[in-house]
Parts: C-alpha cells; structure tokens; sequence
C-alpha cells in the first residue's frame, strides 16, 4: 500500500463537505504513482471513481497532462516539417457507427497535410472499433520505434502514439478501468493531450463540458496556440453525414471559441452513417471497405472519408476552404494518391 497515494484518495475522495481538489502538481504526482503502479488496485479504483464522481478541475486535468507528457515516449516532429493535425477522438472507439479516421489519416497525409494519432486497440469500457484496430488489421506495424516513426513522419507525413508501445504505463491501466466500467478523468485528458506537443489538435466530444475543460486546461498549460473541437460520430473526430456537425475554433487570446455548424449534404455528401452490426466481423468488414475505399471504389464509407478528410484539412489551413478540399481528397481516391500512399507506410 502507498501511504502518499493514500492521502490523495482521502482528500478527492471525502466528499462535498470536506473534500478537496488537487492542484496541479498533486495532481501530477498522483497520476504518475497511479501510472507506474505504486499504487495498489484498490487504492487507485477508490482514486479513479472519486475522481470522477468529483469531477476533474483545469488544474488536475493540466497535472494528469504534466505526467502523460512525462511518462509517454512519443514520435519527435521538429519544427521544420509540417505541423500535424493531432486527431483526438475517444480512446475506447465506436461501438454503434463506423469509424473513417484511418482513411482520413492516409488521405490526408497522401497530400502532405501531416497527421498524429494517438490511442490504443480494444479499450474498455465501450471496447468499440478504434483507428488501431483497423490499422493493425491493415497490416501497419504500430510497434514502431519512437525513432522509426519519426522519420516516418519526415517521409510520409504520418505518426502515431500507440499505448502499448509508446506509452504502456497508461495501458497497464486497462484491466482496471474495465473493471470500473465508467471512464475516468484520464479519458477526458486523453482527448485533450497532444502527445508531440507541436500542431493542430483537433478533438471530438460529446458534452459542451468538454469545451470548456479543454479551454481553462490548454490556457493553464500554456501549451497550445489553437485548437479545434468538433461534435463528430460517437464523440470522435469523424464527421456526422445526416446530422449536423457542430464544433468550435478556439485560439490563444480569445475568451469565447468561434462555434461552427457544417452539414454534409450542403456540399453534395450527405449519407447516412455507416451502421456497425456487432456480429463479430465489424472489424473484418472495416478492413475491406477500407482497401476498398482506397482503391477508389464508391463504397459505403468513401463519402465520409472525404468530408472527414476535407475538414481536417480546411481546419488546419492547408486547404482555403471545404469545397476546394473536397476536391482533393475526391481526387486522393480516385488517381489512386491514397492507396499508394498507403502501400509506403505499410512497408515502412
């Protein structure tokens, strides 16, 4: 048993009365105990539910970021390269409707706008389909070294954070947070952690609450310029095809985001959602829509590739507006860009 962590379940942990919040370096401190385990499992599901039931603060969400920032061994992207759009989205992944970000990461990344995903495969408590999911049943080494994926990201303009192999501390936690089955803050910090620390993040929620979180955290940190946040599928970055998308542009010095609503069928892309049938081949079906999608085939997620692909890249500024940005990636698929493109970072 850890005494130090002990005194930090008793003080989140002693109700409205007489509990406290933790500031950003207890914070810290409690995450990385939490992290390297010294704490013992009933010490830490105590923490992780207390934490939750209080509800996290920008100062313990900016502590749990400090340690993530600590502890993570990510990809280096310098400042010459293009800056990534950082594609945040739920790490337990979709389990009701598809999920296109592996498409918009390869399509987008073919045109030389550079991209970073982060999370992990199979991860409670919803155990939806995750990009890592898809991306491993692609054949993608995502074991990749630090080193390796960093000169990948020179050459192909493509990086990833995954957990096991980046930053396993945080994936040894996977057990208890399935035992718990409700996420904790540190789901919430993992949608607003930029693990390479330099572009774009572009983060999906669910709750409004999220926005706010993610303002007063950036703002305490000091760490981020600009970020965007958009109401996708499920919570993720993928953009909705019959529902509206709403979102937020927020920026260093502003005190309120610019709110945004973007519809797909108001430029000729509107579909439904691609429906997931949890049959036990969800999985295999995304692996053959998707190389299928690739290989510039009308399939059922091509629309949504593009949309999704189109406003990452409208968002990050390297395309002037949605329309033009459409066109490219229309034109990634169909002249094959995408699919090759795909091809190199397979063999990477």
């Amino acid at each position: 048993m850890s005494i130090a962590f002990r005194e930090y379940v008793k003080k989140i942990g002693s109700g409205r009365l007489t509990g406290r919040d933790l500031s950003r370096e207890e914070s810290c401190e409690a995450t990385i105990m939490l992290l390297r385990q010294e704490a013992t499992p009933a010490q830490a599901g105590a923490f992780l539910i207390a934490h939750r039931i209080k509800r996290p603060t920008f100062e313990e969400l900016a502590g749990i970021l400090d340690a993530f920032d600590t502890l993570a061994k990510p990809l280096t992207i310098s400042e010459d390269l293009p800056p990534p759009a950082v594609l945040s989205s739920p790490y337990d992944g979709q389990d009701r409707l598809a999920c296109v970000t592996p498409l918009t990461a390869l399509i987008c990344s073919s045109l030389g706008q550079g991209i970073v995903l982060h999370g992990s495969t199979d991860m409670p408590p919803k155990h939806g389909l995750t990009s890592f999911d898809i991306l491993a049943a692609l054949g993608i080494d995502l074991f990749q070294s630090p080193e390796m994926l960093t000169q990948q990201y020179k050459s192909l303009n493509f990086g990833w954070v995954y957990l096991p192999a980046h930053f396993p501390e945080a994936f040894s936690l996977q057990t208890l947070r399935d035992e718990l089955g409700k996420r904790p803050p540190l789901a919430t910090a993992e949608l607003l952690w930029n693990p390479v620390r330099v572009g774009l993040p572009v983060i999906g929620y669910t709750h409004r609450e999220t926005i706010t979180l993610a303002i007063g955290t950036h703002q305490l940190r000091n760490d981020v310029a600009q970020m965007v946040m958009v109401r996708g599928v499920q919570g993720s970055v993928n953009c909705n095809m019959f529902h509206p998308n709403l979102g937020c542009r927020w920026q260093k010095g502003m005190s309120l985001p610019v709110e945004f609503r973007l519809l797909a069928a108001d430029y000729g892309l509107g579909d439904d959602d691609l429906a997931l049938l949890k049959d036990g081949k969800d999985l295999e079906r995304h692996q053959d829509l998707t190389l299928s999608t690739l290989a510039g085939e009308p399939t059922s997620l091509r629309r949504a590739a593009i949309f999704s692909s189109a406003f990452v890249m409208t968002q990050t500024g390297f395309c002037s507006s949605l329309e033009n940005a459409i066109a490219l990636a229309t034109t990634a698929l169909a002249e094959g860009t995408a699919e090759k493109h795909f091809r190199k970072v397979l063999l990477s």
